[in-house]
């Protein structure tokens, strides 16, 4: 990823559209990709663990177990299917 994504996924905004888009591509490695990218884009897998509070092991497996992928993507699809949304919004407000 250059610079120019990673400073464009530090945006709320533009990190929600691309973790979107992810999400209707509905393939778990398309998804484990974006997690990637906005974690790199964030400052690591350190940064997003302290500031989410969790542990830095925990994050890397919800990101890079395939399972974990394909839950989220069965969740959206069955949202979709009664009529509901899945979708990331960006926050202004991210976890300190």
């Amino acid at each position: 990823m250059n610079e120019k994504v990673s400073k464009q996924l530090r945006d709320p905004t533009k990190a929600a559209r691309y973790l979107n888009r992810a999400l209707e591509y509905g393939d778990p490695d398309n998804l484990q990709e974006a997690f990637l990218d906005l974690v790199k884009a964030q400052g690591g897998y350190h940064r997003v663990a302290v500031r989410s509070r969790m542990n830095e092991c925990r994050v890397k497996l919800i990101i890079l177990d395939e399972e974990e992928s394909w839950k989220l993507l069965r969740l959206y699809k069955l949202l979709q299917a009664m009529g509901v949304r899945l979708v990331a919004v960006g926050s202004k407000r991210a976890l300190k």
